[in-house]
């Protein structure tokens, strides 16, 4: 086993819920049908000062150096980005962040809940963010969001090389396994949640 053919069981075994998450209903239930320029960019850079947050935390809470370095760059470009999100913006960010309330103890299950399982869900937002913004014609903003997207794609390699190291026995590979799986469960969930407030069935029309 190793980090990578993790991810990739991972999205296998999460396909559909993933495949929803990054479905033409994603922003719907992001924005609480908002679909306007400002609310798109105010999710994801709320979502990205967040997840930012989150790394920041998880890089002084552990005695690892690889995954406090990981943790340390994964947050400062987070950061970065939602900065450069809300640059964008008249007002501040507004809008319920696309994270989880899953937490973490051990680094292990951070890195991968947080890194790897965070980052999958996000993915599925900004692809249909940079759609979003094509078909507005805005492709400044478009390539924004395709930057962020790299940055969002690229923790997810790093989650998947740190977890490589980090875990040891099968054990470790099932906490890891089990982590990912949380986080998507849980946005998810949440994700259904917010459609069905709205009336709209969460299943793709065939």
């Amino acid at each position: 086993m190793n980090g990578q053919t993790l991810v990739e069981r991972v999205r296998e075994q999460k396909r559909t819920e993933l495949d929803r998450l990054a479905s033409d209903k994603a922003l719907i239930a992001a924005t609480e049908a908002t679909l306007e320029a400002s609310a798109v960019l105010g999710i994801i850079a709320e979502s990205e000062r967040a997840v930012g947050t989150l790394y920041a935390e998880w890089g002084e809470q552990t005695a690892i150096e690889d995954a406090m370095a990981t943790f340390t760059t994964a947050a400062d470009t987070a950061r970065g980005n939602a900065d450069r999100l809300a640059a964008d913006l008249d007002d501040e960010a507004t809008g319920a962040p696309i994270t989880t309330t899953v937490a973490f103890d051990e680094t292990v299950e951070a890195v991968a809940g947080g890194l790897i399982g965070q980052s999958l869900v996000l993915d599925g937002t900004l692809l249909q963010g940079i759609n979003f913004f094509v078909n507005e014609g805005a492709e400044r903003q478009a390539d924004v969001l395709r930057d962020v997207r790299t940055d969002v794609n690229n923790r997810i390699n790093d989650g998947a090389v740190l977890l490589t190291s980090l875990c040891e026995t099968d054990e470790d590979w099932g906490r890891a396994e089990t982590a990912i799986a949380d986080v998507v469960e849980a946005a998810y969930g949440e994700y259904v949640e917010r459609l069905g407030e709205m009336g709209i069935d969460p299943k793709p029309v065939c």
